[in-house]
């Protein structure tokens, strides 16, 4: 299987047909954001992807589906499902919250107890289904997500996995690509599985660029946050470590097909 894929959402068809094609074409995975439910994306993207011939995950609409509120939202969370079997789909991703959480120590047991709730929520529906769910790192430092995992551990949950994403840490955590990779690492060994999300950004703020857009920019270089690796060498070593999971390119439509010519041009330059 190719590990690397695209992500596109269920809006204006004749945006996202050409990537899926290319995704059929090159028998690549595909995540499908359920954000949107635009018919005519709804109707091309069931009948392309019926016969199940690529690798599918969804992601769920975090903004009304983060982790932190599900127990709220369990009839919703319970219709996305239902939508992302229809598609195929292996698993789905969400995030923890739609905005940043606490970060403060003194409020971790009432974060804990609170997260508790909901994940016992999410882990009975993801077995009804059969179908688990990766969390997403947005807003925080490695060690709040060193600190959720270890409760997802503690609670001996079956269905909750994690997505990591690259641009994700780069902005809003402290850590060193090499650091997170480490961690990623432990977390295998753990058990839990391992979903990657790739984009590219200036450092100052989630831009979701290509890497096509980053090479334009000059911010394919080694920084900070990857340290002695270029991104493309970043990329490499995902691949290397973790060539089992699947590494979608969350970038816009109409960049998805020269992103994924230039990375995999880089990455067999590289190896």
């Amino acid at each position: 299987m190719n590990s690397f894929g695209y992500k596109i959402v269920e809006k204006e068809a004749h945006a996202i047909e050409p990537v899926v094609e290319a995704a059929l074409d090159e028998q690549r995975p595909l995540e499908v954001g359920l954000y949107f439910g635009d018919p005519a994306a709804w109707e091309f993207l069931q009948a392309r992807l019926a016969k199940g011939s690529i690798p599918v995950n969804t992601h769920l609409d975090h903004k009304r589906l983060s982790l932190f509120d599900l127990a709220e939202r369990e009839a919703e969370l319970h219709q996305q499902m239902a939508l992302a079997q229809r598609l195929g789909s292996a698993y789905s991703v969400t995030h923890l919250h739609y905005a940043a959480t606490t970060q403060r120590v003194d409020h971790r047991d009432r974060l804990g107890q609170h997260l508790a709730q909901q994940l016992q929520v999410l882990e009975r529906v993801c077995a009804e289904y059969d179908h688990p769910v990766h969390i997403e790192n947005t807003f925080h430092n490695l060690e709040q997500y060193r600190w959720f995992f270890d409760l997802v551990q503690r609670l001996d949950l079956k269905y909750v996995h994690h997505c990591f994403d690259l641009g994700h840490a780069k902005v809003w955590s402290q850590e060193s690509l090499p650091q997170w990779i480490l961690w990623l690492r432990e977390l295998r060994a753990k058990g839990l599985r391992l979903h990657f999300h790739l984009h590219a950004n200036n450092g100052l703020a989630d831009q979701h660029l290509s890497f096509v857009e980053a090479e334009e920019q000059g911010l394919n270089t080694a920084d900070s946050y990857t340290l002695k690796w270029d991104y493309f060498a970043a990329m490499a070593q995902l691949q290397q470590h973790f060539p089992e999971c699947r590494k979608v390119f969350e970038v816009k439509p109409h960049y998805a097909l020269a992103n994924m010519t230039l990375v995999q041009s880089r990455l067999g330059a590289i190896t």
